[in-house]
């Protein structure tokens, strides 16, 4: 079969499955081949070896199945970087592409107090949020929490790839309790999470069952690990923070930091939302 037969032939069988399934054909072949998209687009009248050809049908019948490209091919391209990404780890996604920006723009910005400033990322999974901020943002370092091991190796393997071992510190911590908060004296300490922030019962798409509850679920009303992560943050007294969570959480959420004014809620895609908070003055 030739390049091309076998992007349509996964192309069909994912056309009722998925909402980009051309797309994640070609990734799906591109990662068989082992070569970029557009060697597909300039050999698409090469044979494939009858090896390729079911690895590849094989792997399409996996993603027919609901189970995400990124665990397939074992990569996800996030703000422009390449992450490895397993299913110990949630799959990056645009919303947190915005979350990144909204970092990037603060600590770049003549306002923000760039001395002494320690980034902590709490939850990382793949380290992609950190890794990406510290690409973007020079003379600052991070130190990034996670409790799950096998998602901490992940990380680990994500900050060797981007060469940032001497920039980012890692921690096998629930939220920050195995976490010295000593590191964070005399220090203007800049936090970003994306913890779970589904209510248990909220219905979300269902290719998400391959992904693991703990990343996505957070108690009744989505905030339980929130809530845990503000009253251990007390102590520490970040200047900015910055969350993931849905809109209607925004309010919530607000009234357990009343040391916090909010700067604002950026839109993402869908309902959620980046929340900017400031340390009251």
């Amino acid at each position: 079969m030739k390049i091309k037969e076998a992007l349509q032939s996964g192309y069909e069988k994912l056309v009722l499955n998925s909402d980009s399934s051309r797309l994640d054909a070609e990734l799906i072949l591109s990662h068989v081949l082992d070569r970029p998209a557009t060697f597909l687009l300039a050999h698409d009248d090469a044979e494939m070896s009858f090896f390729t050809l079911w690895k590849y049908l094989r792997l399409i019948e996996k993603r027919r199945k609901g189970i995400p490209v990124s665990y397939l091919t074992g990569h996800r391209e996030f703000y422009g970087l390449d992450f490895e990404i397993n299913e110990h780890v949630l799959v990056p996604r645009p919303d947190t592409e915005i979350l990144v920006d909204c970092v990037v723009e603060y600590l770049n910005n003549d306002q923000c107090p760039m001395s002494n400033v320690q980034l902590l990322d709490v939850g990382t999974g793949s380290a992609c949020i950190p890794i990406s901020i510290l690409k973007n943002v020079s003379k600052i370092n991070a130190i990034a929490t996670e409790i799950s091991r096998p998602a901490i190796k992940i990380a680990q393997e994500n900050v060797k790839k981007h060469h940032l071992k001497g920039r980012i510190k890692l921690y096998k911590s629930d939220l920050l309790e195995s976490v010295p908060l000593r590191l964070f004296d005399d220090k203007n300490v800049i936090v970003t999470a994306n913890l779970p922030y589904i209510p248990t019962q909220f219905q979300i798409d269902p290719s998400t069952k391959y992904e693991p509850d703990v990343a996505l679920y957070g108690g009744e009303d989505g905030l339980d690990i929130y809530k845990r992560l503000v009253e251990q943050l007390e102590e520490i007294k970040p200047k900015a923070i910055f969350f993931e969570l849905f809109e209607h959480q925004i309010a919530i959420l607000c009234e357990y930091m009343p040391d916090y004014e909010l700067k604002y809620a950026k839109n993402m895609t869908g309902d959620a939302k980046c929340l900017h908070l400031a340390l009251k003055i």
